[in-house]
Order: structure tokens, then sequence, then C-alpha cells
């Protein structure tokens, strides 16, 4: 099976566990939606600059969408934003409390 099927099917699986759409993902991560259709068939991989930036969004690693290692990041701003019954502004201050409470936690 070729590697660009593998990343495509482990970034829908990701999406389809947050209950993100390809249109939520892609207006996230400022790319077409038919470009992460084309990513998740199979028919292209993500760049460099978008890989990070999906498995941030997915809450992943990079390593997780290039290899199956698995090694979910336990960071719930993902599923924060994820959240349909969450409005804009409850998004907002949820992750500024979980970022406020890392800086507070490592310093």
């Amino acid at each position: 099976m070729k590697a660009e099927l593998l990343v495509g099917q482990r970034i829908k699986e990701r999406r389809l566990v947050l209950k993100l759409t390809q249109d939520d993902l892609s207006k996230t991560l400022g790319v077409t939606r038919q470009h992460i259709s084309f990513i998740e068939q199979g028919k292209g991989s993500p760049s460099l600059t978008l890989l990070p930036k999906l498995a941030s969004e997915l809450g992943v690693s990079v390593d997780y969408l290039v290899s199956g290692k698995t090694c979910v990041i336990t960071d719930s701003v993902p599923a924060v934003k994820a959240d349909k019954l969450l409005s804009l502004k409850s998004k907002k201050a949820i992750i500024a409390l979980i970022e406020e409470l890392q800086r507070e936690g490592s310093g």
C-alpha cells in the first residue's frame, strides 16, 4: 500500500474521531476542502509545512501521521476546537484557560 494512502487514512480517521468535517479542517489550516480530500484519498501527501499543522489540529504527532506509531498527544485544544456544541467565545475562553494553566505548570 502506498505511503500517501496510509497518511491520508490516518488523517481521515483522526478527523472523524474529532468530529471535524473536511471543511472545518481546511478552514482551520487555510487550505481548500478539496486539498484535504485529495490527501485523504491518498492522491498526494501533505507538504512539510502542512504536516505539523495537521498533526497539531488532529491532536497527534507528525510521527503518528507518517508512520502510524501510536503517540496521541494529550493536548485537549484540538478536542475543544472540534466541539460543535461550544460557541466560538466559549472555545476561545477554554483554550485561553488551558494555555494559562500550562504556563503556570511549567513555571
